[in-house]
Order: C-alpha cells, then sequence, then structure tokens
C-alpha cells in the first residue's frame, strides 16, 4: 500500500507556475535553455536544511548562465527581462522555502509520531540531521544505499521524502512493504504521471485480441485524470532518469550531486590553525571532529576538520600499508621494482629512445611512446598491459627461453593483478568506510577484504587528515585562473 502525505503549498504552486512561465519565455524569445536552473530547483525541493537552501541562493547568484547566454544571443543585459526574470524567480523560490522548510515540518510530524514504526529512507547528508528529532527508536533513518543493502522485507512503513521519476517509482512500485511518500504537490504529480504511464502498460496487455480470446471478457479503459506537470521539473526529472546507475545512485545519496555539473563553482579558501591553506569547492565533503560527513559550505570559523585527501586517495593510502603492512603488500614492492630495473637496464644499453620503443613494439609492447616515457618516472607500479611486461623481459632477457621468461614474469603479474584489484576495490565507496574508521575505530568491509588493518588507517589519518581548527574561511571566484577575493567570514 502506498500512503500519501502531500505538502499543501499554495504559495509555492504559485512562485513555480511564474518561474515555468519566465523559463519558457527565454527559451522561446532567446533561445536560452537555462539546463542548471532546473538542477537547482530540483535539489531545493530534496532540501529540507536550512544551510544547504543558503547554499543554493549563493549558488545562485554566482551563476551566470542566464547572462552568458543572453549576451552571446544579441548582446542583451538581465535588464532586458524586467520583471520576468527567471533569476530572480529561482531566488524568491529558494527563500520562500528556506524560510519556511515545509518538507522538514511535514517530516517532523512522523518522525515525531509515537505509534508507527518508520523507515525514512532519505539524502545521506540529512541522515544525521534528521536523527535529531526523532523521538522514538522504533524510528530508523537511513540513505538509499543502505536501504538496498537490507535482504528482509521491511516489517515497518517506508517513508521516501522525494519522487524523481521512472527509477523512483519502479522501486516503490516493486517494494513489498507499505510506503508514505511525503511530497511536494509537483512531485505528487511526477509520481501520477508514472501511475498513467504505468496503467496503460496494464491496459495494452489486458486489451490484446489473445487475452480478449482467452478470457471472453472485455475490458473498458479508465479515463486518465488531467495532471499538470511543472516542464522545469520535469525536464531535470528526465535528464535524472537518463543518467547512468552509478551516477543515478550518487544523485539518489546525495542530491546536491547535480551541482557538480554547473560550471560556476563557488571555492573557499579556508586557512587552518597550522598555516595550511585548502581551495575547496563549496559542495566538497569534509569530516568534522566526531567523523560524521561535511560539507566545505557548512564549515564556520572555529570548527574542527578533517580534509579528505581527493587526489590520489588510493595510491596514498596504499603507500601507507606498504610501511605499515610489509608482509602483506610489501612483495608487490619488489615485484614492482624488478620490472622498473629491467627496463631502466635496456635504456643503459639501447641508448635511442625511438630504437627502445620499436624494439619493444616488435616484442609485443601495446602502449604509445609517451606511456613508456612515464613508465620510466616510477609512477606506475606495473605497466598497463601484461603483454608490456612481457615485452619488456622479453627484450631484456632475450638468451632465456620463453618457459623461463614465462616462469620469471608468474610472480609479477600476480602482484600486478593483486595490486590492480585492491585499487579497483579502494576506489569504492572509500569514504564512508573512513567514516566507519573514524567514528567507531574498526575497519570497514571493503578495507577488511583488501587486509588493511586498523593501524594503516590510523597512520593514513594523521598524516593525510589531521584534525584542524578553521581560522579562516573566504569566498573565491576562479576566473581565467585567478581567484578573486568576494567576501570573508569573520569568526
Amino acid at each position: 500500500m502506498i500512503e500519501f502525505d502531500i505538502v499543501q503549498d499554495n504559495r509555492l504552486q504559485a512562485l513555480i507556475k511564474n518561474f515555468d512561465e519566465f523559463i519558457e519565455e527565454i527559451r522561446s524569445r532567446f533561445c536560452v535553455d537555462l539546463k542548471s536552473y532546473g538542477n537547482i530547483l530540483r535539489i531545493a525541493l530534496n532540501a529540507i536544511q536550512s544551510e544547504t537552501f543558503d547554499n543554493l541562493l549563493e549558488r545562485i547568484k554566482f551563476n551566470r548562465e542566464l547572462e552568458r547566454g543572453l549576451d552571446t544571443v544579441g548582446g542583451y543585459t538581465i535588464d532586458v527581462l524586467e520583471e520576468r526574470n527567471p533569476k530572480a524567480s529561482l531566488i524568491e523560490i529558494v527563500t520562500h522555502l528556506k524560510d519556511g522548510l515545509p518538507k522538514l515540518n511535514q517530516l517532523k510530524k512522523h518522525l515525531q509520531s509515537p505509534s508507527r514504526r518508520l523507515i525514512f529512507v532519505v539524502d545521506a547528508n540529512d541522515v544525521d540531521f534528521l536523527g535529531t528529532y526523532a523521538r522514538t527508536n522504533k524510528t530508523k533513518i537511513m540513505s538509499l544505499s543502505e536501504f538496498l543493502k537490507k535482504t528482509e522485507v521491511p516489517k515497518e512503513t517506508v517513508v521516501f521524502s522525494s519522487f524523481n521519476g521512472v527509477k523512483d517509482f519502479d522501486l516503490i512500485y516493486n517494494l513489498k512493504a507499505e510506503v508514505l511518500l511525503v511530497l511536494y504537490e509537483q512531485e505528487n504529480e511526477l509520481f501520477q504521471k508514472e501511475l498513467q504511464r504505468r496503467k496503460k502498460q496494464i491496459e495494452e496487455e489486458v486489451m490484446s485480441p489473445s487475452r480478449l480470446a482467452i478470457s471472453g471478457l472485455v475490458y473498458e479503459p479508465i479515463p486518465d485524470m488531467p495532471i499538470h506537470v511543472s516542464q522545469t521539473i520535469d525536464d531535470i526529472v528526465n535528464r535524472i532518469d537518463e543518467l547512468g546507475t552509478r551516477a543515478y545512485n550518487g544523485y539518489k545519496n546525495d542530491s546536491e550531486s547535480l551541482l557538480d555539473d554547473i560550471e560556476e563553482k563557488i571555492i573557499y579558501k579556508i586557512n587552518l590553525h597550522n598555516g595550511s591553506v585548502q581551495f575547496l569547492d563549496s559542495n566538497d565533503t569534509l569530516f568534522d571532529a566526531s567523523g560524521d560527513f561535511l560539507k566545505v559550505y557548512k564549515v564556520n570559523v572555529g570548527d574542527k576538520i578533517r580534509v579528505y585527501p581527493k587526489e590520489q586517495f588510493a595510491e596514498k593510502l596504499y603507500n601507507v600499508a606498504v610501511e605499515t603492512e610489509p608482509d602483506v603488500f610489501g612483495r608487490v614492492e619488489q615485484h614492482s621494482a624488478l620490472w622498473k630495473e629491467a627496463l631502466h637496464q635496456l635504456r643503459k644499453t639501447i641508448r635511442h629512445e625511438g630504437t627502445l620503443y620499436h624494439m619493444l613494439k616488435e616484442k609485443g609492447l601495446r602502449v604509445l611512446q609517451s606511456t613508456v616515457d612515464s613508465y620510466f618516472t616510477g609512477s606506475r607500479k606495473f605497466p598497463m598491459f601484461k603483454s608490456d611486461l612481457r615485452a619488456i623481459f622479453k627484450l631484456r632477457y632475450g638468451d632465456k627461453p620463453d618457459n623461463e621468461i614465462d616462469s620469471m614474469l608468474k610472480p609479477l603479474l600476480k602482484s600486478k593483478a593483486a595490486y590492480n584489484g585492491t585499487m579497483i576495490a579502494l576506489g569504492r565507496g572509500l569514504k564512508q568506510e573512513l567514516k566507519i574508521y573514524l567514528k567507531e575505530k574498526r575497519v570497514g568491509e571493503i578495507l577488511e577484504q583488501q587486509k588493511f588493518d586498523a593501524h594503516t588507517l590510523q597512520k593514513f589519518v594523521d598524516s593525510y587528515m589531521p584534525l584542524l581548527t578553521v581560522v579562516d574561511k573566504e569566498v573565491y571566484e576562479t576566473e581565467d585562473k585567478q581567484l578573486n577575493i568576494l567576501y570573508s567570514f569573520q569568526s
């Protein structure tokens, strides 16, 4: 059974109606399609925290999609729009939602219900926030990724607070549990649209000639009810439905990931008490002192934070493991050194780089000259392909028979496979694994399977993610690769 709790907000209805009209006028009059505006509106309808709305308002202020579009088509400025300005309209919508927090207030009524057993499936950034409003241990709050890991049919009523089209409908429609949808009217209209689409699919089947011949019963289709879906919301939901599985799941767990597709980035310069400086996108994720996720735009002067090292994260963690767990990872390092030594010996013997590359190609090398050049820098643990490794050893040890070369390569190929497998594993869900360690001081499932221990994680945290106090935070705008200060937050 699906139950609905629709947020009644006539003011929001009117604001979105105006916004849709302004967006359509811009499209028809100037041929400007404001895709980022739909992204921001979709996030605003998902949002429940005041700080999220503050970030969106800041994003709109810096967004230049409308201004660039008008200038490109005829050198117009935004003043030509007068009162029918979609940017001002979008600001009005987000401000209205921030001031009233209508969806949060609706959710709080259910969170504080003493009689119902509920599972709230929400944005990962809202899990801890909503937990502060729960008044009973009957209430569970989790992200979609956590919910999908459940193997048993939920006995609780499952609460969803957003709806995003076909993929969401399929999840809800096929869920073997009672469902409560807490939605804005615009999201409910999307759901009803998908429900009618599913009804038509079923009607096509029951009205087929073969079914009529078998049953002898004539089916009379039920007339569709008129549905008025916001065109802007419908457009962005269609784009969301077209996302690949990984991107879609990422959006469902963190709807603010849609901001990554917006060209204008808000960059913060964060000064830390040890003298270091970090330049971070407002939507980047950090860790707070408790080990919980924290978006950069929520950071305040005086907060203690850990900065997540996005660049070469897996390699940095792996290199720490080589030091702390040599019995597990040391053999890979030894084998990595062997093929590099063989390659350097070849370069000493064959001094002309072009000749060396040509001779390696004759032995089965697959990569370009530039990739071979990178092999000499020491940045790669192993060559890109097995055939590259074999070509290096065949050229270096050309006097040995193939079976001996194969014996020499066997342990190296095993280490190459182990290393690649580890790097792939480290590319999945590591922020969540770090959160587990920071909060509970235990190694998560992914890292445990790859033989990483708590000592390695602690050394990695101490080396690359120390807990530091924010002494200053400034907003910068990147333009022509120059950082221009706009304003600062004072403590």
